[in-house]
């Protein structure tokens, strides 16, 4: 009798990047983090310039605008 290999347990998928067709925004982020967009969101492992377009919140900080800053 022959004996299987023991199995490994089941991982759960390493999702990076946008998950559906709605996050598919182009971020902006800062040179000192570019994991973490202007408007917080954590875009380690998206593509760089992508040409989706770009989130205002993104945009709105890009151009001082931000965090109450009208």
């Amino acid at each position: 009798m022959t004996s299987s290999p023991p199995t490994a347990p089941k991982r759960r998928p390493n999702h990076q990047g946008p998950r559906n067709e709605g996050e598919e925004i182009c971020h902006i982020v800062e040179m000192e983090n570019p994991d973490r967009a202007l408007c917080g969101k954590d875009v380690t492992g998206w593509p760089w310039n992508p040409p989706w377009p770009y989130c205002v919140v993104c945009l709105e900080f890009a151009q001082g605008r931000g965090a109450g800053e009208d």
